[in-house]
């Protein structure tokens, strides 16, 4: 896990990296270069906590990630908000939850051969926002469901 890779353009014409508008449950082989940008801890007890985030890619699309307890101790201290990685390897279930970090019709959750390594990606950007008009807000066209827009 102390790798760390440089991969200037996420555009080239040799491209490696799969979109995450492109990942679904069709396949189990993804490959994407991303960076974190929510990362938080969800402790309820008496049961041990686990990691969620959400990750963007150079287009800024995004999806939410789960690393569930069996998991948790091997990346909480590897995995840094704002950085960049090149994950694979990883389960893609459907986006079920009540309350979505995403808007994404899936999520992913790491596994036991889930790769990660630190990758520096310019072409990533920091922050990605997309705000709503507000008469669409006054009008009530939202998801009251998705919890980071």
């Amino acid at each position: 896990m102390s790798s760390i890779f440089l991969y200037d353009s996420i555009m080239s014409l040799s491209n490696p990296f799969d979109m995450i508008t492109d990942v679904n449950d069709s396949k189990h082989f993804w490959k994407i270069a991303v960076r974190i940008t929510k990362l938080w801890f969800v402790h309820k007890p008496p049961n041990s906590g686990h990691l969620e985030m959400v990750l963007m890619d150079s287009k800024g699309h995004k999806i939410q990630v789960s690393v569930v307890k069996e998991e948790f101790n091997r990346w909480r201290d590897y995995l840094v908000e704002h950085d960049t990685y090149m994950m694979q390897n990883f389960d893609v279930i459907l986006n079920d939850f009540e309350f979505k970090a995403c808007n994404h019709l899936y999520r992913m959750e790491f596994n036991t051969d889930t790769i990660v390594e630190r990758l520096i990606c310019p072409a990533i950007p920091l922050f990605e926002y997309k705000f709503k008009n507000f008469a669409e807000i006054v009008a009530g066209q939202f998801s009251s469901y998705l919890l980071i827009g």
